[in-house]
Formats: structure tokens, C-alpha cells, sequence
């Protein structure tokens, strides 16, 4: 296989779930068969597409900037990019993974613009000098392996520096036939150990989860939120954990091994101020527990704002901008301008064109077209790429270092192999089974 020029193997995985293959994939037929370059057979491995769930493709290439606008079409595919400009019939644009495109405007759901990268502001751990203990006399976190780790009573802190929003994600695990006990605070002003202050902490063990603020005036602790997880109900002992933040608005969004535990409030007047890290564990003398993962980054509020944005009619153009100013009408063109990129749009309420720069938007909505959407339905596979983007697909094909795709509304597609993150089964709606 290193003479393929590819230095990782791709991954595929049956749909047992339990079974993978690993080699370079050649391709998926319009029959659903994957050909599969592998030392497990002298020429190409075969497999029926009803067997195939998933296929991991070995990354060697960084993610590419993230692009300002973010297209949707009539089927559901995204596609990150660049908007080069728009006439009645269709739309120009530049995408880092597909190059310049030209799109149908009946294929177009919804363009959302003012995307960003996130920036990360601390991802880690990564040695031991990172963390600091309290004193002489209460031990630290070691740090083995990648792994901040705990045996019995430990306390370390750090100063992130949290922005006013911000993602918040590490994973939790404990010994087997032991009780866990987590705590970690987070918007902390790292004031002297019992010193109340205004801070945020979550702490897990042996009754659950419970996410608190502790406030320096009036009533010390309140309970935000309690998740009724039970450390034997965590696969592998082990707990995921990621709070999305947003210290403007006093609102805090908790996930759990994934799953969506809910959206709250901060009960208290003024929000936490700090900008420090504290973990504490408060397990049994010679109880091994550890921390790893740690990763924040400032959120991107475009995402959010998006799904909250609201399709104003389903037979009509829409335009929102970020004052959330909306109009129906019809989107004449997109054209670029010496001050940028301008959207005119001509709305029902005025006689005059809306000339609207592209930075005063946030979202276009365009017709509902169901014949066009329901072709969607015969789709086999959902191919995953660089920056997010998602193309439905019928099959594919490499030749050298290139993947050519047939989309099913754009046609042929060349991407380059190092942009692909993986291909997926996608099971028509009206079809209950893959089997089927």
C-alpha cells in the first residue's frame, strides 16, 4: 500500500458494527460494491455496498480556512465557501474542496453567511507544567500520558483566559468498582482556597451530575441544572462532557456523552468574570480518576443563530440580516462592489431596491421545491469533506490522488482524495431498512 502513496490505510466498517476493513478504497459502483485495495487479497478486496456502513478516510492534509458562507441545497447538502456573485439563473461560487462552482438556482434551499473558524484557546493537557497545584500540602494532578490523573485528593488549576463565549469539552474516567468524584470549575477568578467568588462548577459522583454557580454575595450555591446520571450507567466509565457558554446573554447549554441535557439559565444577576480553570478530585485515598481532552474555543455564534432563523415563506425569497431585519421577495443578485459584496433584493414591502452588503446578512431563503427534494430519496451514499461540507452522492471513483463523485443534482464532482473525511450509508426516508 505505500506504493499507492497513501502513508494510512482507510477504514471501513460492516454493518455488523463489529467488523472492519482496512486498505485504500478504489471505489463505490453505481451497483453499490466497494473495491477495496487490501493485503488481505491479492488484487482488489469486494465487498456488497448492503455490508458496507461506513468508510473512515485516513486524513494527511490540514482542514482548510473556513470559508464565510455556508450553501444548503433543495436535498440537504452543504457546501462551506465563498459567494463570487448570483444573476437570476444560478449562483457562482468558490469552495477550498471543490473549487468554483456554478449551482442551478432550483437547487438552492438557503445561503448563511458570517461563518468564522472557531478560535481555540487551549487544548491540552500537553505537559506537566501546565497545571499548577494549590500549595505544598494538597496534591497536584500528574500528568501520564496525555492524561491529567488523580490518585485519592488532588488540585490544580490554570488560567484560560475564557472568552465570553466559548465550548468547553473534556472527558471524564474512574476506576472500575470505584466511586468517581469530580469537580471542575470554570470562569473562576483562581481566588485563595474557601475565598467565595463568582464562579461556575459541575461536579460528578456517585449521585449524579450537577451543574452550579456559587455567588460572592447573598445565597453562596445554587444548583443550575442535576442530570440523573449514574456513574454504572457510563459505557467504559467514562463521561464526556461539553457546555457551550455565552457569558453576554447568562445562558448555558450542557451535552453528555453527546446527548443534549439542556439549555439554562444563570440564575444569579451578573455573570462569573473570571477567566481561570480548577479541578478538583475528592476520591478516596488510592482511588485513580483522570481528565483529559480538555479543549476550549471561542464559540461561533453564526451556527445558533442559524438554526434559530425561521424560513418567513415557503413560496417566497427571504432575506434575514443580523439585526434580524426581514423582508420577502425575490433575490435579484449578488454582485461584487469596491466596498464588497452586495445582495440586491427586491422586496414586496418597498418599490425601491434592497442593496444589502453581504456583512449586514445572515441568511437567504429561497422557494421550497419538493419534486427536487424528494430525489434525495434514491441517494446511496453521504460523502463527508474538508470544512464540513456534506454531498450526497451516487458513486465514486479515484484516479491518482483524485475522487471522482456523481452528485445528485450537480453531476460529476473531482475532489481531492486528502479533502475526504468519510463515506456513509444514507438510508432513503420511505425505506426502513438498509437490508430493504
Amino acid at each position: 500500500m505505500a506504493g499507492a502513496g497513501i502513508s494510512r490505510a482507510d477504514v471501513a466498517t460492516l454493518t455488523s458494527g463489529a467488523e472492519r476493513l482496512t486498505g485504500i478504497l478504489r471505489s463505490i459502483g453505481d451497483d453499490g460494491v466497494m473495491e477495496l485495495q487490501s493485503e488481505l487479497a491479492p488484487g482488489h478486496l469486494r465487498v456488497r455496498g448492503a455490508m458496507v456502513e461506513k468508510v473512515e478516510f485516513a486524513v494527511a492534509a490540514k482542514e482548510p480556512e473556513m470559508p464565510p458562507a455556508r450553501i444548503e441545497l433543495v436535498n440537504g447538502d452543504l457546501i462551506p465557501c465563498a459567494v463570487i456573485e448570483m444573476d437570476r439563473n444560478g449562483l457562482v461560487l468558490d469552495s477550498p474542496v471543490l473549487g468554483k462552482l456554478r449551482i442551478e438556482r432550483r437547487h438552492l434551499a438557503a445561503m448563511q453567511f458570517g461563518i468564522h473558524a472557531r478560535r481555540v484557546v487551549y487544548a491540552g493537557p500537553r505537559d506537566d507544567g501546565e497545571w499548577s497545584g494549590a500549595d505544598e500540602v494538597e496534591s497536584a494532578w500528574n500528568f501520564v500520558n496525555g492524561d491529567l490523573v488523580a490518585e485519592g485528593r488532588a488540585f490544580s488549576t490554570r488560567d484560560i483566559g475564557f472568552p465570553e463565549r466559548f465550548d468547553m469539552k473534556f472527558e471524564l474516567e474512574w476506576e472500575r468498582n470505584k466511586l468517581p468524584s469530580f469537580q471542575v470549575f470554570f470562569c473562576d477568578p483562581l481566588v485563595a482556597t474557601g475565598e467565595r467568588c463568582d464562579r461556575y462548577y459541575l461536579q460528578f459522583g456517585s449521585a449524579g451530575l450537577e451543574l452550579k454557580r456559587e455567588s460572592a454575595k447573598d445565597r453562596r450555591y445554587t444548583t443550575i441544572a442535576f442530570v440523573n446520571r449514574l456513574p454504572g450507567e457510563c459505557a467504559d466509565r467514562k463521561l464526556r462532557v461539553d457546555l457551550q457558554v455565552d457569558r453576554r446573554d447568562a445562558s448555558l447549554r450542557l451535552m453528555l456523552n453527546g446527548k443534549l441535557e439542556g439549555e439554562f439559565r444563570d440564575p444569579v444577576g451578573s455573570v462569573p468574570t473570571g477567566g481561570g480553570m480548577a479541578l478538583v478530585s475528592q476520591a478516596s485515598d488510592g482511588v485513580v480518576q483522570s481528565l483529559r481532552g480538555i479543549e476550549v474555543s471561542e464559540s461561533d455564534v453564526a451556527p445558533q443563530r442559524h438554526r434559530a432563523e425561521q424560513r418567513m415563506a415557503v413560496d417566497r425569497e427571504s432575506v434575514i440580516t443580523r439585526k434580524n431585519e426581514r423582508w420577502t421577495g425575490e433575490l435579484v443578485g449578488i454582485s461584487a462592489t469596491d466596498g464588497g459584496r452586495v445582495l440586491r433584493f427586491d422586496s414586496d414591502f418597498g418599490e425601491n431596491l434592497l442593496e444589502l452588503p453581504e456583512a449586514d446578512v445572515s441568511a437567504v431563503f429561497f422557494p421550497r421545491n419538493p419534486e427536487l427534494a424528494s430525489s434525495s430519496s434514491e441517494v446511496l451514499y453521504l460523502l463527508r469533506h474538508a470544512g464540513g461540507g456534506i454531498l450526497r452522492i451516487s458513486s465514486c471513483r479515484f484516479e491518482a490522488d483524485v475522487a471522482q463523485v456523481n452528485h445528485t443534482l450537480l453531476g460529476p464532482l473531482n475532489l481531492g482524495r486528502d479533502q475526504l473525511r468519510s463515506i456513509e450509508r444514507a438510508v432513503p426516508k420511505d425505506i426502513k431498512t438498509i437490508g430493504k
